[in-house]
């Protein structure tokens, strides 16, 4: 357990682990609602809402730990995935496959996006392990809300989309043909890609950056030469 958790969280600063404890600490403080029915369906905050998620997207380097423990939890969900999916788990997958090759036919970023987020969270429901899911299932939600980065821009980047539709076939194949040794193995390069996707996005961002700030400051030079 040590050991995952140095691994899972070895990228996190001092400071963000202290201010997640704090927010962890104050939602355990304050006095126990009365239990909703069973029946009742789950309440989701809306990622704007949720002050971990608010914490998460003030602090740059969340993305990539995000994306860490992500490959920690997409190679073991897809081994699981390839051997306890039901008919039923795999006749889901198949169709948020297929819906995301009909985003990407028709050059749509942000339902391909969408598409490989309910394709992720199909394969988190075929491990068929409830803590699991209840846990990816929130992340996810904090993912569509743009939390740890955009994942539309992501797939409007050359090459990218492409990539990402490769794996995500290669994922859904090792699934169902039961190999849970290559899904594993397929799953966590797949998180390997979106992470070196975004690392070049950020990169690229940056030298943008830096290019306007001469721009600008070439412009004020400019303008008190001819003053």
């Amino acid at each position: 357990m040590e050991k995952f958790r140095h691994h899972a969280f070895r990228g996190w600063t001092n400071a963000l682990a202290r201010d997640i404890l704090l927010i962890m600490t104050q939602k355990k403080s304050k006095p126990a609602k009365t239990a909703a029915p069973e029946s009742a369906p789950e309440s989701v905050p809306e990622p704007w809402q949720d002050p971990l998620a608010r914490l998460l997207q003030a602090h740059p380097q969340s993305a990539f730990d995000y994306l860490e423990f992500r490959r920690v939890m997409a190679g073991n969900s897809a081994a699981l995935a390839a051997e306890r999916a039901s008919a039923e788990d795999l006749a889901r997958l198949d169709g948020c496959l297929d819906a995301m090759e009909r985003a990407h036919a028709a050059d749509d970023a942000v339902q391909e996006a969408a598409a490989d987020a309910d394709f992720h969270l199909a394969i988190y429901l075929a491990a068929h392990n409830e803590v699991m899911t209840h846990v990816m299932r929130r992340i996810f939600e904090m993912l569509k809300g743009g939390i740890f980065y955009d994942r539309a821009d992501l797939y409007r980047r050359r090459g990218v989309r492409e990539g990402f539709l490769r794996q995500h076939r290669a994922i859904w194949q090792a699934i169902s043909a039961g190999d849970a040794t290559l899904a594993r193995q397929v799953a966590e390069a797949h998180i390997g890609s979106i992470e070196e996707a975004l690392r070049e996005a950020q990169y690229d961002g940056a030298r943008r950056e830096v290019a306007l700030r001469r721009r600008a400051g070439s412009d004020l030079v400019s303008r008190a030469k001819g003053a």
